[in-house]
């Protein structure tokens, strides 16, 4: 079961694959990551109010334990055979809600990532229609019955 509306349009990129709507709202999805290892930079919000940046090399699932549910950016960073880099933005949050979020990081997310790290985004109907039983279960792809 594919929740991702691939976007059909002469523009679709890995800027633009597509879109998923949770509780009601369009979140737009992108493609840049692929389950490859890349440099990523997160901007965090810490309880001052100010913004903490950080740093990780390393693939999807790293990524996914360093995000936290104060997490507003995450950027990917492509490297061009050229030696010119480029910085995308995988995450976008605002108010704990997602914007914008890579597909491969939603094929990695779990029960216990959205419940830990983006309580706000949780859809329980989706889930239904996906058999998540548990916390270990996959958020956003069909689990086995």
């Amino acid at each position: 079961m594919n929740i991702i509306n691939k976007s059909e349009s002469t523009m679709c990129s890995d800027v633009f694959y597509g879109d998923i709507t949770l509780n009601g709202n369009k979140i737009s999805v992108s493609d840049h990551i692929k389950n490859e290892e890349h440099n990523y930079r997160m901007t965090t919000k810490c309880r001052a109010g100010f913004q903490v940046i950080k740093d990780y090399e390393g693939d999807v699932e790293g990524l996914i334990q360093h995000i936290s549910k104060h997490t507003t950016v995450v950027e990917m960073e492509h490297k061009n055979d050229d030696g010119t880099s480029y910085w995308f933005h995988v995450l976008t949050t605002k108010g704990g809600k997602w914007h914008s979020i890579d597909k491969s990081i939603l094929e990695k997310l779990t029960v216990g990532d959205m419940h830990q790290a983006f309580s706000k985004m949780i859809d329980w109907n989706l889930w239904k229609q996906l058999n998540t039983k548990t916390w270990a279960d996959k958020a956003f792809i069909k689990n086995a019955a």
